[in-house]
């Protein structure tokens, strides 16, 4: 889904200025993971494919425009559900006409029903990652928080390390890999005693 419009369209302008570049990167990088569930919370709310794509394109519109309303350290998917819910209403508010839509007593049900399966899938995501975190080797560990906690690049650790920079991406891979093995193990075996 690359219907995205927003910093890179501003990103062609040779007038933009160092912070505006800056911005630019922070909101593509914040957007992008969240793109697709952001697409699937608006198909859920519209309840039509078609129109969701123009909802998503309002959506990343407005959420481009009111960037510097988002709180770093909260949950951007949060603040763009909530940009998206109310670009669906906009959207119903225009639209009544044209099509059989939910009721607005439902359709707040229906959001506030993914919004809550969506934060408790990620806190027992990240729960069982901080878990899975918590039982490697303490050097692999260590490894992983400077890379992804503290955000050193793979350059500057493999000098500090004495290694190549290819074999410290085999090892961030090889780790990694451990890691998703182990959230998915401790998610299932959640989900079973749920169940």
């Amino acid at each position: 889904m690359n219907d995205f419009i927003g910093p890179g369209a501003l990103s062609d302008r040779q007038n933009m200025t160092e912070t505006e570049s800056r911005r630019a990167q922070e909101f593509t990088e914040l957007y992008t993971p969240c793109q697709r569930k952001l697409y699937v919370y608006i198909v859920m709310l519209a309840g039509d494919s078609m129109a969701a794509h123009d909802i998503l394109q309002d959506t990343n519109l407005v959420l481009w425009e009111k960037f510097d309303q988002f709180q770093r350290g909260t949950s951007f998917f949060a603040f763009a559900r909530e940009v998206a819910r109310y670009r669906v209403l906009r959207y119903r508010q225009i639209h009544a006409r044209d099509a059989v839509l939910l009721e607005p007593d439902l359709l707040e049900l229906v959001a506030r029903v993914a919004s809550e399966s969506d934060d408790d899938h990620d806190r027992a995501y990240h729960e069982a990652l901080a878990g899975c975190v918590g039982k490697l080797a303490a050097t692999d560990g260590d490894l992983i928080r400077r890379r992804y906690t503290d955000n050193f690049s793979v350059k500057s650790l493999a000098g500090e390390l004495g290694r190549t920079e290819n074999a410290l991406s085999q090892s961030l891979a090889r780790i990694r890999r451990t890691l998703r093995a182990c959230v998915e193990r401790t998610l299932a075996l959640a989900g079973g005693q749920l169940q």
